[in-house]
C-alpha cells in the first residue's frame, strides 16, 4: 500500500470513530455471486437464499464490536437455519501495519491447514484477544482451534497469505469498500453506524427483504 493510499483508508476508518460501531460502503458495484466457500471461510448452506459478506479487519475495533455483539445474533437468526450463507473478506486498511495483515494470514494458513470450522474458532478467539496480538497468541489460539500452531506463525511472521489478503482488499475497494466492519446483504451494503440493535436490525431487514 502506498503511502497516500494508507493515509486515506486511515482517515476513512479514524472518521466514524465517534460511532457506537463505524463502518461504511461506498457506491461500488458488488458482485457476492462470485464468492466460493471453495477457498474462503463460510458459514450456512450453501444452498441458502441469501448470501452476505463482510469485509474486517482483525485490528479494527469497531469490527471486533460487531463480531462480538452483533455477528452471533445473525448467526442465530439466519445462517443456523439455513436463510444466510455467510462470507468472511480480508480488508486490512490496516488499522495496525503489523498485526491487520499478519493475523488475516494467520487465520488463511488456519484456514488451509485446519479446515473451514477450524478457521471460525481462530477468528472468533482473536477477536476476543484483539489488543493482545503477538506471535505467541497467535500460535497458541491456532494450536488450539486446528493443532497447527507452528503453520500459523510462520504465516503471520511470513504474511506468506498477503498476495490473497491484498486480493480481498482490492476486491473489497472495487465494490465500494472504504471502511470496516462493512456488510453486503445480496450485493447491497448495510450501514453500520449507531447501536448494535440498530445494524442488527438494519441488516436482518436486508435479509428479510431477499427471503
Amino acid at each position: 500500500m502506498t503511502p497516500t493510499s494508507r493515509r486515506r483508508y486511515l482517515a476513512a476508518a479514524g472518521s466514524g470513530l465517534a460511532a457506537a460501531l463505524a463502518g461504511c460502503i461506498g457506491g461500488g458495484s458488488s458482485d457476492i455471486s462470485s464468492l466460493s466457500t471453495d477457498d474462503r471461510p463460510a458459514r450456512g448452506n450453501e444452498d441458502a437464499p441469501v448470501r452476505m459478506a463482510v469485509f474486517s479487519d482483525f485490528s479494527c475495533p469497531h469490527c471486533a464490536r460487531f463480531e462480538r455483539q452483533v455477528r452471533p445474533q445473525i448467526f442465530e437468526q439466519y445462517v443456523v437455519p439455513g436463510d444466510v450463507l455467510y462470507f468472511h473478506v480480508d480488508f486490512p486498511i490496516p488499522v495496525n501495519e503489523t498485526w491487520s495483515p499478519a493475523v488475516a494470514s494467520a487465520a488463511r494458513a488456519v484456514f488451509d491447514e485446519a479446515g473451514n470450522d477450524a478457521f471460525w474458532s481462530f477468528f472468533t478467539a482473536m477477536f476476543d484477544r484483539q489488543g493482545q496480538y503477538s506471535y505467541d497468541v497467535i500460535e497458541m489460539v491456532a494450536d488450539e482451534a486446528g493443532g497447527v500452531g507452528a503453520a500459523a506463525r510462520e504465516a503471520a511472521q511470513e504474511e506468506s497469505y498477503s498476495d490473497e489478503v491484498e486480493s480481498d482488499r482490492s476486491m473489497g475497494e472495487d465494490w465500494g469498500v472504504r471502511a470496516t466492519p462493512a456488510p453486503i446483504v445480496a450485493d447491497k451494503s448495510v450501514p453500520v453506524e449507531g447501536p448494535p440493535d440498530e445494524i442488527f436490525k438494519n441488516i436482518a431487514d436486508a435479509i428479510e427483504s431477499q427471503l
